[in-house]
């Protein structure tokens, strides 16, 4: 062969592996095909593999995971939950429960255009709409359908409620039909005039009654799902999700949450708006869909779209069974702490009236110094062990409580257990100096809640902090409102606690570089979008800790400097919203959707629902509420003016541990501030109180034990020999004579400054303590 026709022979060949090429790449791709099952009710406990094989084969086939279905109410009605599909935002019918509305031919005989099915509408569609605007959340009906619109993408509903979720602005309906047929799912494309043969199918399922007619409404469910498998095609995306709750219950519950298809494998569902894994949110719906179809996720949508773990550290469960376990799991988790988690802080409460109440009675009525000790030993173990509470109820989530037979038994036992071993590590911590075992607590604390939000955050909703449950739908990652109040006040007091031994020692640049590095460690942790992710949070948080840094350092605060503390918080959270809005949308937490929402000029619905909020954990908690107040108040004034009440332990306790007052002052601060702009209200100053008394009165009592009962400080002066906002140190002044006459009398020092605690007039508490045994 020459030369010349094997050139031509090699470009012949090459031009038909180029047209074949082409070919290949212009053929069609097959549509994405999805198909939603919405069933209201329906939970982890419903499934199993005998009574309900079709469902129990989803878990198994795919991912599987629980449902939050929380709305604009504690209670989400089917109803509610289909209006939050069509709007992709939160949002509820009127009333308790509306009954789902009609869905009617647009015009009664109307002829539909040619090649187009009938539509239908929506009855009361504009008065749904109006509803919205006083749920807080603003949202607008239609969204999904308006997406779908742009991505040119058909969808059949089939039930009143799946023609609520695919209604346009207007509630108009293009193809819809009331009961389900299977030739809704042909895979062809839509034929002139006909409903089915698009690329998504909404199927309401109905709803699963409470009591009797529930088996059977379960099995016709099953039934149903089994049938959408058989005739959608292997190819098929199948959603199933217990949509609300019982339209028939006044109660609320995780729900059961399942997808299958050719992209999923066996794993559990997470999203970006929980960052957990087997858990889901109802607002992740829509942007699921238009994912699972090509169409894209816009702005618009609150939620995340539905993701596997497949490929990331948790893997998906071994068998269907073991996917139920560990739903139901959640379920059991819920139900307990909602049932007792009351019940802990009424017993903490109750054990820290009591203690310390029995206590200062035996002060008051006897001079005994054996009854005194008693007393002092009484107010110590009611201290310890309530202070070590809230540490051991988080570690608690550790433990596969909820898995067991016993779950409340269980959950008892290991907060028992654990309460007992941390109270015994601060129990045996040295009696000197007086802040060791309230900081030992309280680092034991801030550690472990810092390190549980560095994590993913997995040990929140528990006993003490149950408004972190998902069943409450608030908050999923990060630092909740109660969790912050318990990890800031802890913070706190273990900065104030490590930097004491400096300030004893006139080392106030050390004692400031403490509580500035643990300070700014805490703001970190707090604000970090991945990590606390918590607004509210680093505007209280700022403040307190300017106030520790303030007290340490000897410096007065006035209205000047508070202004620039403000400046300050507020920047700090800004930088760190501003950081998380820069991160793609499916990525961000709730502060870079915050920005993502001013710019939209959306905020003041989010501002005025927070607020609303916060005053509603006033009123609605009627005596509790105010209750809560008037006693932070109370503890507050005690804290700044003991000498007014003649609070002779706490004066002793404030010269002997020489920051416990700024750090009380710190804590109240953040207390304060958490409260006006969390919407949790009045639970934080509970939280804070919760957190920081025990803590208190642990150093309270431990200076008592060391200070001789002839002396006692005249102020709340603590600080060193320099100048500063709490005056000179306690071994650099003389304590005789407080008890002569009222304690409000000044004591007289001397005008020259001490050179130092060896050269004090009067010993150290604990050497005289030494010297008296």
């Amino acid at each position: 062969m020459s030369r010349r026709s094997l050139l031509t022979a090699t470009v012949l060949l090459l031009t038909v592996l180029s047209v074949a090429g082409t070919a290949d790449a212009a053929a069609p791709q097959p549509r994405p095909v999805v198909v939603l099952v919405g069933i209201a009710g329906l939970s982890a406990k419903d499934v199993s593999p005998h009574a309900t094989p079709a469902l129990a084969r989803l878990a198994a086939d795919g991912a599987s995971g629980v449902l939050v279905v929380r709305s604009v109410r504690d209670r989400t009605c089917p109803l509610d939950a289909w209006l939050t599909l069509s709007a992709g935002e939160r949002a509820a019918g009127p009333g308790e429960c509306a009954p789902l509305p009609r869905v009617t031919p647009r015009q009664a005989g109307r002829t539909a255009r040619p090649g187009q099915p009938a539509e239908y509408a929506v009855a009361d569609w504009a008065g749904l709409a109006r509803d919205q605007a006083s749920t807080g959340y603003g949202a607008e009906l239609g969204l999904l359908r308006a997406k779908l619109g742009r991505g040119r993408t058909c969808a059949t509903a089939v039930g009143p409620g799946a023609a609520v979720a695919l209604a346009n602005a207007h509630g108009i309906v293009s193809r819809y039909t009331p009961t389900f047929d299977p030739t809704v799912l042909s895979a062809s494309a839509p034929a002139a005039g006909a409903i089915g043969g698009c690329p998504l199918t909404v199927i309401d399922a109905g709803g699963l009654p409470v009591g009797a007619g529930r088996e059977e409404a379960l099995r016709h469910a099953d039934a149903l799902v089994a049938q959408v498998r058989a005739n959608a095609g292997p190819r098929a995306t199948v959603l199933v999700a217990g949509i609300s709750d019982e339209p028939d219950s006044s109660e609320t519950a995780l729900r059961f949450a399942a997808a299958v298809g050719p992209d999923i494998d066996r794993s559990w569902l997470t999203s970006g708006s929980t960052r957990q894994n087997a858990l889901v949110q109802l607002t992740d719906l829509p942007p699921t869909l238009t994912e699972e179809l090509g169409i894209g996720t816009e702005e618009g949508f609150v939620g995340s779209r539905w993701r596997t773990t497949t490929g990331e550290s948790a893997h998906g469960p071994a068998s269907a069974t073991t996917a139920l376990e560990r739903l139901r799991a959640f379920d059991t988790t819920n139900d307990v702490v909602v049932r007792y988690g009351l019940w802990v802080f009424v017993a903490l409460v109750g054990v820290q009236v009591v203690g310390y109440g029995l206590a200062l009675l035996v002060l008051a009525r006897t001079r005994r110094a054996v009854w005194h000790d008693r007393a002092g030993k009484v107010a110590l173990v009611a201290a310890l062990v309530t202070g070590a509470v809230p540490c051991a109820a988080f570690l608690a989530g550790l433990l596969p409580w909820a898995t067991s037979t016993l779950p409340v038994q269980s959950l008892v036992l290991a907060l028992a257990v654990l309460t007992g071993v941390l109270a015994y590590l601060a129990a045996r911590s040295p009696q000197d100096p007086p802040w060791a075992a309230p900081t030992t607590l309280a680092l034991l604390t801030a550690v472990v809640l810092g390190v549980d939000v560095m994590t993913g955050s997995h040990l929140q909703g528990n006993l003490v902090t149950p408004g972190d449950l998902p069943l409450v739908g608030g908050r999923f990652f990060g630092f909740g409102n109660v969790a912050f109040a318990i990890f800031a006040t802890s913070m706190l007091v273990a900065a104030g606690g490590l930097a004491a031994r400096r300030v004893q020692r006139r080392d106030r640049r050390s004692a400031v570089l403490i509580v500035l590095g643990m300070g700014l460690a805490a703001v970190f942790i707090d604000g970090w979008p991945g990590w606390g992710a918590d607004f509210g949070g680093v505007l209280a948080l700022v403040p307190g800790v300017a106030v520790l840094v303030a007290g340490v350092a000897g410096i007065r605060l006035n209205l000047r400097r508070a202004v620039l503390i403000a400046v300050a918080a507020v920047a700090a959270v800004s930088a760190a919203a501003v950081a998380d809005w820069l991160r793609p949308a499916e990525s961000r937490s709730h502060l870079g959707t915050f920005v993502q929402r001013v710019i939209e000029g959306e905020a003041a619905p989010v501002i005025v629902r927070k607020a609303e909020a916060t005053l509603a954990s006033v009123t609605y908690g009627g005596p509790l509420g105010w209750l809560g107040i008037l006693g932070y108040l109370a503890i507050g004034v005690l804290v700044l003016r003991p000498r007014r009440f003649r609070a002779r332990a706490l004066l002793d306790a404030y010269a002997t541990w020489p920051t416990l007052a700024p750090t009380l002052h710190a804590v109240l601060v953040t207390g304060l501030v958490g409260f006006a702009l969390n919407d949790s209200g009045v639970a934080v100053l509970a939280a804070v109180l919760m957190a920081g008394v025990p803590l208190a009165v642990l150093g309270v009592v431990r200076s008592a034990a060391l200070t001789a009962p002839t002396t006692m400080p005249a102020d709340v002066e603590v600080g060193t020999a320099e100048a500063g906002p709490y005056g000179p140190a306690p071994d650099s002044r003389t304590y005789e004579g407080a008890h002569k006459g009222t304690v409000d009398e000044p004591v007289e020092q001397s005008a020259e400054p001490s050179e130092g605690p060896e050269k004090s007039s009067v010993e150290p508490p604990a050497t005289r303590v030494r010297e008296n045994l």
